[in-house]
């Protein structure tokens, strides 16, 4: 049997760096600690889809007609049978926009001596962790370097809708940008209500008891919960509110010996069938007002995981058994005005719902 043999070039190591460390999107994911995407990946919620303009999804639209006849007469319910019974179109589609990203990866025309593997590997590897930290700004905040926040539309004709990005949190639980979303009018159609997010007031501006604190995710949870798998299980907030949501529980002792045990392991506190978890990009702002207004509100957002998911495009390039999300785009080249090399990658993705979003809620009023 022949010894497997490669050429130590950097556009051979590349390729090969790109592949190994995108096609186990689970161990990167896991690796790079960003709080959203673990999330999706422990839930099974990332996708590898093929490549194409939109990501859809089927969507119920309206309830059809249903006949309730007596099978001897064929006489229906209302006595004049089965004739005249009109079909309707039942299906729709929820359409998200893919959205594509590129960028250089440099390095130094004169490299380290040894053994070039490594070197590239880990580069390569810095660069994925990079992109995935900036998929998760843009998803929780927004705009292209999530540094501020902005509302995103997940389709042509939504309210924020930029081809460049995919939706974010907060597209999805605005109602005041736009009567759209993913493409659907919910406004304009009683029978596609659960294509609005929810709204849930806060008790208090700043709770601080449980009993501020119990009415206000109570009434988030119940009143966008509308199955099993259609309903928030998993809220994000700031820093500040989620310490203050801490200082409350252990001051009714509400937080058990087994609780307790995990919180130094752990963020995520249980309440009421759904966990309570904080991010370090959410921040107070008035996009975060999402029933209409200027006050700045604290993001308290009810996240249904069973629901959101992350679409991405299979990239790659050395074997069909190594296909990552990130795709090397041509040969390695010499910048024009500096003393480096350069490969460029691209990538493509979306985030998308297939369960409706009614069961999203933005609770408002929090303002410290």
């Amino acid at each position: 049997m022949a010894s497997y043999t490669y050429t130590q070039t950097i556009d051979t190591l590349t390729t090969a760096a790109i592949d190994e460390a995108t096609k186990d999107l689970a161990n990167l994911v896991n690796e790079g600690g960003e709080k959203v995407l673990k999330k999706m990946q422990s839930k099974g919620r990332i996708f590898v889809v093929n490549d194409a303009e939109k990501v859809k999804h089927p969507v119920l639209y309206g309830s059809g007609s249903t006949l309730l006849f007596d099978p001897d007469t064929f006489a229906g319910a209302s006595g004049t049978g089965i004739s005249g019974h009109a079909a309707e179109e039942i299906m729709s589609f929820a359409q998200f926009h893919m959205s594509a990203g590129t960028r250089n990866i440099n390095y130094p025309q004169a490299m380290p001596a040894g053994n070039h593997i490594p070197y590239i590997s880990n580069a390569i590897k810095m660069h994925m962790m990079d992109i995935l930290n900036l998929e998760e700004k843009q998803f929780l905040v927004g705009n292209a370097d999530g540094s501020t926040h902005a509302i995103v539309g997940a389709f042509v004709g939504d309210g924020g809708y930029d081809a460049t990005l995919p939706t974010n949190l907060i597209g999805i639980v605005d109602t005041t940008a736009s009567s759209r979303f993913a493409g659907i009018a919910w406004d304009d159609e009683a029978t596609l209500a659960h294509w609005k997010a929810g709204t849930a007031v806060a008790t208090a501006d700043s709770p601080d008891e449980m009993s501020e604190w119990g009415p206000t995710l109570d009434a988030a949870i119940l009143d966008c919960s509308y199955s099993e798998t259609e309903r928030p299980d998993w809220f994000l907030t700031t820093q500040a509110v989620y310490k203050n949501l801490l200082t409350a529980l252990r001051a009714k002792s509400q937080i058990n010996d087994a609780v307790l045990a995990n919180l130094g392991t752990t963020t995520e506190v249980p309440y009421a069938g759904v966990t309570v978890d904080w991010s370090r990009y959410l921040v107070k702002d008035a996009l975060w007002n999402v029933g209409a207004g200027t006050a700045a509100f604290n993001p308290l957002v009810g996240i249904n995981t069973n629901s959101l998911r992350l679409n991405v495009v299979a990239g790659g390039g050395v074997s069909d058994g190594k296909l990552g999300f990130v795709q090397k785009v041509g040969s390695t080249q010499t910048h024009a005005a500096a003393t480096q090399l350069f490969d460029r990658v691209q990538y493509k993705r979306c985030w998308s719902l297939d369960g409706g979003r009614r069961s999203f809620v933005q609770v408002e009023g929090i303002t410290t």
